[in-house]
């Protein structure tokens, strides 16, 4: 084995590795000893064959098998060599390879960060409690009230207004349309809203003032929604079959009992106890978030370099598509791709050390997830898709690596919990007011109105 170092940095190393091919012949020749007494060669008796003629039969069928195994043991003598703390698998690339010549391998190796923890006792963190007012919970009531739509068919001939539902059956000749799009028969539409099938639609009949029984033509630009640009002009029909009216809705006795509450104030209590698990929720964000920052800020250590390559190539592969797609954020266009690649190295890093920081302190807590556990979590991942429960259990059964995705954040949740338990807590009662300008200040969220 000859190693040549190729890059060297505190927590990367990078190197070509030569193996001379007789290790391999050696391997494969160990191999064919094994089935020499049950070979069968045309013209010998079973087991008499010359080593070399079965050789020359078998050995092709021994030799991916033979490689792997010659790679995993030179990779790991150079590994106890250097004495490397490895923090992940290396990355072995043979770069060439030819029968009777020697084996040449790119090596490269991810270490373990040096990371000394700090006592928890010396972190601040605050825990945030929120507070409801009777004025909180009667807009909690009202704003349910206003954002439910009934309608009722208008019995009159007139124009639609933008708070109506539309009625239509709609039809297009264009090939190549899928199914869903070539016609539909009794197809509503809210014209408060463009978040159909069929985009821009609801702005157009208000602006072509249609009435019950108008038939018209429209051309429609798919272009986006069906990723192609020969469906930028596609020609629909339309027939309106009727205009329904919003009406106000009315917190009846039959919703009541349909809903499954005896009295209204069942159902008040229960959109206030909706309201503050959502709170809860976005609490949970702010408290995660404020001690990632103080982690973040407590710790300072080397990153290993392969770590935050792979971290940022799968950003800017993601940021890549997005610009394709045209659904890159906001903030993010504004940015030519050399600041955008400074903003995402920068989340990188933080993503990559607070990463690493988290599993050090797993491993040094002794945090560990039971398979119960997971199990649990993966009921309450399956109650997030009504109707495939069982083809997710199925998937999970089948990958079991898959399980890491469930095994994380229990892990991380677990954490967390240890290290609030062990620091200087501050609880914060908060109103909603104050709630939510602690959630703007905490995910720097911009006004959209601007």
């Amino acid at each position: 084995m000859n190693a040549k170092e190729l890059k060297s940095k505190k927590l990367y190393k990078e190197f070509s590795l030569e193996i001379p091919y007789e290790e391999v012949d050696i391997e494969i020749t160990n191999k064919i000893k094994q089935i020499l007494p049950t070979a069968n060669i045309p013209g010998f008796r079973k087991g008499k064959a010359p080593i070399n003629i079965v050789k020359k039969k078998y050995e092709d069928s021994f030799l991916n098998e033979t490689i792997q195994k010659v790679i995993d043991s030179n990779t790991k003598k150079l590994i106890d060599e250097k004495k490397f703390s490895l923090f992940r698998q290396p990355k072995v690339e043979i770069t060439k390879y030819e029968k009777n010549k020697p084996l040449i391998l790119n090596l490269k190796f991810d270490l373990k960060p040096q990371i000394k923890l700090k006592d928890f006792k010396d972190l601040k963190v605050n825990k945030y409690e929120i507070e409801l007012g009777k004025k909180a919970e009667e807009n909690q009531f009202k704003n349910f009230i206003d954002s439910q739509k009934n309608f009722k068919k208008i019995e009159t001939s007139r124009q639609v207004k933008n708070s109506d539902k539309v009625i239509v059956n709609f039809e297009s000749y264009q090939e190549d349309l899928p199914e869903y799009l070539k016609s539909q028969k009794n197809f509503p539409i809210d014209l408060s809203f463009d978040d159909g099938i069929l985009p821009g639609l609801n702005k157009e009949l208000i602006e072509r003032k249609v009435k019950t029984g108008d038939k018209i033509e429209l051309i429609i630009n798919l272009s986006k929604i069906l990723k192609d640009e020969k469906f930028k002009k596609t020609t629909f029909h339309f027939e309106i079959i009727a205009i329904e009216e919003k009406i106000k809705f009315e917190l009846t006795k039959e919703f009541l009992d349909k809903n499954g509450f005896k009295t209204e104030k069942d159902f008040k209590d229960f959109l206030v106890s909706n309201i503050k698990t959502q709170y809860q929720q976005g609490i949970k964000q702010i408290e995660k978030k404020e001690l990632m920052d103080l982690l973040d800020n407590s710790y300072n250590f080397e990153l290993p370099e392969g770590v935050l390559e792979d971290d940022f190539n799968q950003i800017w592969t993601r940021l890549e598509q997005a610009k394709k797609d045209g659904t890159l954020d906001e903030d993010d266009k504004l940015l030519n791709d050399t600041d955008l690649k400074k903003r995402y190295k920068k989340i990188s890093e933080r993503r990559v050390k607070l990463g690493l920081l988290m599993q050090h302190i797993a491993s040094e807590e002794k945090v560990v997830v039971s398979e119960e556990e997971i199990n649990m979590g993966i009921l309450e991942y399956t109650r997030q898709y009504p109707g495939q429960e069982k083809q997710i259990m199925e998937y999970f059964e089948k990958n079991p690596s898959s399980k890491d995705t469930i095994r994380a954040p229990l892990i991380e949740q677990k954490v967390m919990d240890s290290i609030v338990s062990k620091s200087k807590t501050n609880v914060i009662k908060l109103n909603e007011d104050e709630y939510k300008k602690l959630e703007v200040k905490t995910f720097d969220i911009k006004d959209t109105k601007k």
